[in-house]
């Protein structure tokens, strides 16, 4: 089974309902996709997916926020574990794939809960699928500790301070190893979620199923 895309940068989310960075646009996303709402959460669950060539692998996950404890289920496993208390390398493995996972699903949230990054914005970018020309928010994760430090993300914002598509540039290099769209906006108590990441060929769709919050 091929990689599930990226792991990022933070391995502990931590603080979650503090403000790190204080960029006027990136806190603008984050509100957008419904930031002041995510204190009110108790739970989420969601189901992660990826196709490849009509070849689509998932994995299920439930996040009791507040106790921080996930459990992952596959078609292969069912794993439950405190991101405080991580002791082997076996529970290691399955939080990168929840940081992953939860990256992609509240990317917005982490633009202004995250220590340690660099953010800039540009007027007038050419976007890499759509090839309109939008304002460009880029992150880089520069000193952190976690799975992969030094990855860029380049956001394209719209007047309404929705991203429409992004690039991911792994280790923060000018080439994007990924850009997908962000589409099929859809609110649960308030928070806003992405449903849909596909890529310009559709060769590679990133979709979530089943996501509740309580």
């Amino acid at each position: 089974m091929k990689k599930i895309l990226f792991a990022v940068a933070i391995i502990a989310i931590t603080q979650l309902a503090v403000a790190q960075n204080t960029n006027e646009l990136a806190n603008k996303i984050a509100q957008a996709y419904g930031l002041s709402n995510f204190s009110k959460a108790s739970n989420l669950s969601f189901t992660f997916n990826v196709s490849r060539e009509n070849n689509t692998t998932s994995r299920s996950w439930y996040w009791d926020i507040t106790t921080n404890t996930v459990t992952m289920k596959t078609a292969k496993e069912a794993v439950t574990y405190k991101r405080d208390t991580i002791t082997t390398a076996a529970m290691k493995s399955v939080d990168q794939r929840f940081i992953n996972d939860q990256y992609w699903l509240l990317f917005p949230y982490h633009l202004v809960w995250d220590a340690g990054t660099t953010i800039t914005t540009k007027e007038n970018v050419e976007a890499p699928i759509s090839k309109k020309m939008m304002t460009m928010l880029t992150i880089q994760y520069n000193n952190v500790d976690g799975y992969t430090p030094g990855d860029a993300y380049d956001l394209f914002v719209d007047a309404n301070n929705v991203v429409t598509e992004w690039n991911f540039r792994k280790g923060g290099a000018a080439t994007p190893s990924l850009s997908t769209t962000w589409m099929d906006n859809k609110t649960f108590k308030g928070i806003v979620i992405p449903m849909d990441h596909t890529t310009a060929d559709e060769k590679f769709r990133l979709f979530f199923t089943d996501v509740s919050v309580n």
